[in-house]
């Protein structure tokens, strides 16, 4: 039995939305009520099945290759020549760093990466500033950083320096000479 159609959406409609509606309501009857459920279950093709496995096996090896790439160090396969670690002076006598520099670059880069612990962040506002020390006296700019609010940092920095000219690193605030951290 065909619903009347007057019946399922009233008399109070534009006219062109009513034609409009009314086409769509004639090719759902023409269509027919949806076909039964099946009542056997419908067998996977091999083939599919193959293809799925191929699928979930290559995004296993996929994850696999990310996992070992976040588990190697963050410096994209570079070897770690030296590390220099640096304590706290009396003004931030828990801070510490450490300072990973990494093999010589092909431009004569010294590629570095300063983690700093309990370091707490500058009350002027300022970033702290990693240099090169020679006679104590600040000598070379490596590059600056902001701490995190639990006084953390884990900065890339960069050297394009002869380390044998220096004699020390430290850590200042910027526009000062006071060491925050030395080696």
């Amino acid at each position: 039995m065909r619903p009347d159609f007057d019946d399922l959406v009233g008399s109070d409609l534009d006219p062109q939305e009513r034609a409009r509606l009314e086409r769509v309501h004639d090719l759902l009857i023409a269509a027919g009520p949806p076909p039964e459920p099946l009542d056997a279950p419908v067998a996977l093709r091999p083939a599919r099945r193959r293809g799925a496995l191929l699928a979930l096996a290559a995004a296993l090896a996929v994850a696999a290759f990310a996992l070992g790439a976040a588990l190697v160090d963050g410096s994209s396969g570079r070897t770690v020549e030296f590390t220099e670690t640096m304590a706290g002076t009396a003004a931030v006598s828990d801070a510490t760093a450490s300072l990973a520099i990494y093999e010589l670059d092909d431009g004569g880069n010294w590629p570095m990466e300063l983690t700093v612990a309990g370091l707490p962040q500058a009350k002027s506002g300022r970033p702290f500033e990693l240099w090169l020390t020679r006679g104590g006296e600040l000598a070379a700019l490596c590059g600056g950083f902001f701490t995190n609010p639990s006084g953390a940092a884990s900065v890339p920095m960069n050297a394009p320096y002869r380390f044998d000219d220096f004699d020390g690193w430290v850590v200042v605030e910027e526009g000062s000479e006071t060491p925050l951290l030395t080696t």
